[in-house]
C-alpha cells in the first residue's frame, strides 16, 4: 500500500436503472462506476396470490462487466444490494466467498424459492468469482457474489419475463504510469464537495467528489521537487468562484488561488504508476495509485 496514510472505504451513489430487455450485443451498456446500496421496491402486489418465485440463476461476461441474471415467476420482489458479508439466514454465521469483495443480495417478498439455493456457482469472469446463497425464509433470500475487488454495480428490474440482474463492472483497462495526465474541461468553476479514498488489490484509490455537471481541465503529474507527491490541478472556465469542501483523506492537501484554479496534492510513501478516470453522473475525479 503506497498512499502514505491510512484509507477510508469509497463508496459512490448507484442509481437504480429500469429495462424491459436484456441488454446485449450493439446495445450492450458501459461499465458501471457506482458502489453505494441499491434498493428498489417489488412489482407484485403484497396480496398476490402468486408473490415473486425464483426459478433459476444465470451469468454471463460483457465486454465491460459481468452479469447475474435471477429469474423469477410472478414478478420480483423487493431488493437491497449493496457490499457487505453473506450471512446465514437463520443462523447469523458468516459464508465465505471467492474473492477479496463480498457483494450481498436480500430479496423481499418472495414465495419459497424453486431453486436449490444450495448450489454454488463458480464463473471464474474477470470480476465475478462465485455466486452462493445465504437460505430463504419468510419472504426473504439472501444471496452473495463473491468479486476479484470492488468495483462498480447496478441493478437491473427487467421484464418478460420478470428477472433482476446485477452487472459488477470490470477492472479499467487503461495501464499504470507516469506520465502527465491532462483531460476534462468545460467547467465554468472549480468546486470540490470532498475526497473520499479506498484500498484495492494492486492499488490505492481516490475519488475527488465535484458539484459541477462538468469536469474542470484535470492535469495529474508528478512533483519534481518533491518526488513522491501527486500534483493534481483542476482549472474552471471562469477565474474566480474556486471552492473545496468537504471530508479529505490525512494524506491529501488543497490550495486555492485567486484565480479559481486549485492545487491538490497527494503524498505517496514512494514513486509509483498511476491512472487517472473522468466519471460522471455524478461527476468525479478518479486516481488509483499502483501499491
Amino acid at each position: 500500500m503506497w498512499i502514505k496514510y491510512p484509507l477510508v472505504l469509497a463508496c459512490l451513489v448507484a442509481p437504480v436503472l429500469g429495462a424491459t430487455t436484456a441488454a446485449a450485443g450493439q446495445a450492450d451498456l458501459p461499465a458501471p462506476t457506482q458502489t453505494r446500496p441499491i434498493t428498489g421496491a417489488a412489482t407484485a402486489q403484497p396480496d398476490a396470490p402468486s408473490p415473486p418465485t425464483l426459478i433459476g440463476v444465470r451469468h454471463g461476461r460483457h465486454d465491460r462487466y459481468d452479469r447475474v441474471v435471477f429469474d423469477f415467476t410472478g414478478g420480483t420482489p423487493g431488493y437491497r444490494v449493496e457490499y457487505g458479508p453473506l450471512v446465514g439466514i437463520g443462523t447469523g454465521d458468516p459464508i465465505p466467498l471467492a474473492g477479496p469483495a463480498d457483494l450481498r443480495i436480500v430479496f423481499d417478498g418472495a414465495a419459497p424459492p424453486k431453486y436449490d439455493l444450495r448450489r454454488v456457482l463458480n464463473p471464474g469472469y474477470p470480476t465475478l468469482r462465485q455466486v452462493k446463497f445465504g437460505g430463504a425464509f419468510e419472504g426473504r433470500i439472501l444471496a452473495g457474489l463473491g468479486l476479484a475487488d470492488r468495483v462498480g454495480f447496478r441493478v437491473l428490474r427487467l421484464t418478460n419475463p420478470p428477472r433482476i440482474a446485477v452487472d459488477v463492472a470490470h477492472q479499467p483497462a487503461q495501464p499504470f504510469g507516469t506520465a502527465t495526465f491532462w483531460g476534462g474541461g468545460g467547467a465554468d468553476t472549480v468546486n470540490v464537495a470532498g475526497v473520499r479514498s479506498g484500498r484495492h488489490p494492486g492499488y490505492d484509490r481516490l475519488v475527488f467528489d465535484l458539484r459541477t455537471a462538468k469536469h474542470p481541465l484535470v492535469s495529474v503529474a508528478y512533483q519534481r521537487l518533491h518526488p513522491n507527491r501527486i500534483h493534481v490541478g483542476l482549472t474552471g472556465l471562469k477565474p474566480s468562484g474556486a471552492v473545496v469542501s468537504g471530508p479529505r483523506p490525512s494524506n491529501v492537501s488543497f490550495t486555492v488561488y485567486d484565480n479559481g484554479t486549485v492545487s491538490a496534492f497527494v503524498d505517496t510513501n514512494r514513486r509509483t504508476g498511476f491512472r487517472v478516470m473522468l466519471l460522471q453522473h455524478p461527476t468525479r475525479l478518479v486516481v488509483d495509485v499502483a501499491h
